[in-house]
């Protein structure tokens, strides 16, 4: 006898910003348009873990799909990692604001799991890869390379430093297709011991990254 697939399941408040790692209803908790976004929960996906590598990215992707849903309103997450218990996707830019149902579809449909859906609700990597610890910056060194920042490696005043980010709001590019050259259209300001920062570029480089 053939073993039954076990359904899979999105678990409680665990679609999360995908860097930041934040639990829903906390002040940066919802998921901006065209954001990177995770979820966590069991057989959502293969059980090893693989990543879509090449534009255009798909909406299916190794059997895995994500709907957004509000009322009629139905829009496709794009997955780039997907594995049993995590999947990383862009929420797509046109993407309903407000309450919204994220469903997961593999080897049947998911649970649908409440996510609030906003413009822009900007999370910070960290080195960890978890939202705890160090935020990913780097310093610019002067002849153009990077390098980490660190209590060993720290940045001086007016040294350019470079960080990672999702959240930004959405693009009027296609989703699916490598990221627009540029400034996003969100004004952004960077505090930094609560003196402004000068923001010399806040734009996408790239978004097909687990």
């Amino acid at each position: 006898a053939m073993a039954c697939q076990a359904k899979p399941t999105i678990f409680p408040h665990s679609v999360v910003n995908a860097a930041s790692y934040l639990a829903p209803g906390l002040p940066g908790g919802s998921i901006g348009q065209g954001s990177l976004f995770t979820i966590f929960g069991s057989a959502l996906g293969p059980p090893q873990g693989v990543s879509q590598s090449s534009f255009p990215l798909s909406t299916s992707f190794s059997g895995v799909s994500i709907q957004v849903t509000q009322g009629s309103a139905t829009a496709d997450a794009i997955p780039v990692y997907a594995s049993a218990g995590q999947i990383n996707a862009i929420m797509p830019s046109n993407a309903p604001l407000g309450w919204v149902s994220v469903w997961v579809t593999y080897n049947g449909k998911s649970n649908p799991s409440p996510v609030y859906v906003v413009h822009d609700s900007p999370g910070l990597f960290t080195f960890t890869g978890t939202g705890i610890g160090p935020a990913t910056v780097q310093n610019a060194l002067s002849g153009g390379s990077l390098i980490n920042n660190s209590t060993k490696v720290s940045a001086t005043p007016g040294q350019t430093e470079q960080m990672y980010l999702t959240g930004l709001g959405p693009i009027s590019a296609p989703d699916n297709q490598p990221p627009p050259a540029g400034n996003l259209t969100t004004p952004v300001e960077v505090w930094v011991g609560g003196v402004p920062a000068t923001v010399a570029y806040s734009g996408q480089i790239g978004r097909a990254h687990v």
